[in-house]
C-alpha cells in the first residue's frame, strides 16, 4: 500500500494481523471468503489468514484486460485468495467457473483506488451464497461488493474507516435503492 514514503490511504497502520482474527471469528462456519492482496502482500497475507484458523480452497487470479503501468512488469492481475472456515462447501457454479476472471480494471473515474468490478464482486457473491444470505465487506471502500449484493439479492454489513468513502458508499447505494424492492434507507 505504500509507494515511496507515500499513503495511498490515511488509515494506513492496521496490519494484517489485527484485523485478519476478527474476520475469522466473526464469519460463520462453512463461509467462503475472498481476499483481494498483491503481490508484495500475499506471503503474510496467506500466512495471517491460516493463523486465523482459514483454510485455503484454492488461488484465483483476476486478470485485468487493462493493464497498470509499472517498471517491474506491465500489472495485468490482482491475487485472490479464497478461504473458508471449517468443511470445504462447494461454490455454486460447480464445472463453470474457473481459477482465473477476465474483467476489465477501473481506470480513470475511480471512486476508491482500490476499486473493484461489480461484476467480478458479482460473480463471488453468486458462487459463494445464495438469495438472503450476509455478504461482510469489513473494508468497504466506495461501496463496490455492496452495490454488488443488491443486485443478487443478498444482504450486506459493510465497514469503512475513512469518513469520505463512506459517503461515496451511502451515496452510491441510494442510487440503486429505489429500483430495487423492499429497499429502505436506515
Amino acid at each position: 500500500m505504500l509507494s515511496g514514503n507515500r499513503k495511498l490511504f490515511k488509515h494506513q497502520k492496521l496490519k494484517i494481523s489485527d484485523w485478519m482474527p476478527e474476520l475469522y471469528r466473526v464469519l460463520k462456519e462453512g463461509s467462503h471468503c475472498y481476499i483481494f492482496t498483491n503481490v508484495l502482500n500475499f506471503e503474510e497475507m496467506l500466512a495471517e489468514s491460516k493463523k486465523a484458523g482459514f483454510k485455503l480452497h484454492n488461488l484465483l487470479v483476476w486478470e485485468k484486460n487493462n493493464c497498470t503501468p509499472s517498471q517491474f512488469y506491465m500489472k495485468n492481475c490482482e491475487y485472490i485468495l479464497f478461504l473458508r472456515k471449517g468443511k470445504a462447501k462447494w461454490i455454486n457454479d460447480i464445472g463453470g467457473s474457473k481459477t482465473v476472471h477476465k474483467f476489465n480494471n477501473i481506470i480513470g473515474n475511480k471512486k476508491h483506488p482500490c476499486e473493484k468490478p461489480v461484476d467480478l464482486l458479482k460473480l463471488y457473491i453468486a458462487n459463494s451464497s445464495i438469495e438472503g444470505n450476509v455478504i461482510l465487506d469489513p473494508f468497504a471502500g466506495s461501496g463496490s461488493t455492496l452495490f454488488a449484493t443488491m443486485g443478487l439479492k443478498r444482504n450486506y454489513i459493510g465497514f469503512e474507516i475513512d469518513a469520505e468513502y463512506c459517503e461515496i458508499a451511502k451515496n452510491r447505494l441510494c442510487q440503486l435503492a429505489p429500483f430495487l424492492p423492499n429497499m429502505t434507507e436506515e
